[in-house]
């Protein structure tokens, strides 16, 4: 009797995908013609005849190109699960009926990670708010003490930037493309942030120092 797939077994050629954005679930032609020995052409024959019987609609297709052996500039396509599922039920042979099951469950899986990812970055908002607000804060002082300078109007773009790297190593990352470990380090750095602005302004630190003390303390970590 053969055993169940396991998590490893789904993911060793990492079928289904989450797209960079944190958007989409997408599986590509390629790797479904890799799963059930056929040529990428071949199913993109096979695509189109489904669009004309109306099976696939050709609105959910997503076009992507590629390189192959020879040099020559290749189309695949990135499926969304239903289209995905209706290509592999076109197809015979028992790789194919094997596929239908392993898609539908990657799928299933990358769901749930999709899932927690949206929570994380759900959850790095309130920090987030709270961190800007005592930003802000800093920043009026800033102005108070040093009118003349330029650092008051850049202090939230320096610290956010410096909670950025820290965490991703990127000042310039942009957070639709974090993992969800790294919006969780994004969210630690913000309440550290917050905390020692105002553990410092209760011991009535200048503006100047605290901003300082932030930077370093980002910098450090």
């Amino acid at each position: 009797m053969s055993q169940p797939l396991t998590k490893s077994d789904l993911f060793s050629k990492s079928l289904a995908v989450i797209d960079n954005q944190h958007k989409k679930i997408t599986i590509n032609t390629r790797s479904i013609a890799l799963e059930v020995g056929k040529r990428n052409g071949d199913l993109n024959k096979k695509i189109r005849y489904l669009i004309k019987k109306g099976l696939i609609d050709e609105g959910k297709l997503s076009p992507t190109y590629y390189t192959d052996s020879s040099s020559r500039k290749q189309k695949s396509y990135n499926l969304d699960e239903e289209t995905a599922l209706q290509l592999v039920m076109s197809l015979s042979g028992t790789k194919a009926e094997l596929l239908h099951k392993k898609i539908a469950m990657s799928f299933t899986l990358m769901k749930a990670e999709l899932y927690e990812w949206k929570k994380s970055r759900q959850d790095v908002i309130e920090p987030t708010k709270t961190c800007n607000d005592a930003i802000e804060w800093l920043r009026l002082e800033l102005l108070k003490e040093i009118p003349e300078s330029g650092k008051p109007k850049f202090l939230y773009i320096n610290i956010q930037k410096a909670v950025t790297k820290a965490a991703t190593g990127n000042a310039n990352t942009d957070r639709s493309v974090m993992t969800s470990e790294q919006l969780r380090i994004i969210g630690w750095l913000e309440i550290q942030v917050h905390d020692e602005i105002e553990r410092m302004k209760t011991l009535d630190f200048s503006a100047v120092k605290i901003r300082e003390s932030i930077l370093e303390l980002l910098k450090a970590g």
